[in-house]
């Protein structure tokens, strides 16, 4: 009698032949939207032209993708020091290495503060 007085009745919206099964598609994987859908944003589009360009160094340098990569890097600063001279460069590295020990530090593992303690610690030689 219990059972009878906590039942609640389960009210569907939708089409009329659907079962109630059907009309929950939470579990279902969203699909990705296409570039001609209002719901493509910028980040998908970056995010695709990554992939493509991932792939690209997979197939085009099989094995020496890191290679590939660190040429890249090297390429940019070359262009980066060629434009803004070497002592801007020297500063944007300091703020950028003193960017990223704070950002360690707040995250609570401090890396690179604890490499350089131990390397001007007096005592640990």
């Amino acid at each position: 009698m219990a059972d009878e007085k906590n039942h609640k009745p389960k009210i569907t919206v939708g089409e009329k032949d659907a079962a109630p099964e059907a009309a929950d598609v939470s579990d279902a994987p969203e699909k990705a939207p296409a570039a001609g859908d209002a719901r493509y944003t910028v980040g998908d589009a970056l995010r695709d032209g990554v992939g493509r360009i991932s792939a690209w160094v997979r197939r085009s340098f099989p094995g020496q993708e890191k290679a590939f990569w660190g040429a890249i890097i090297g390429l940019v600063a070359a262009i980066v020091f060629l434009a803004v001279g070497p002592w801007p460069l020297v500063v944007i590295a300091v703020f950028v290495f003193v960017g990223v020990a704070a950002g360690q530090a707040l995250d609570g593992d401090p890396r690179i503060v604890n490499t350089l303690r131990h390397l001007f610690n007096r005592n640990s030689q």
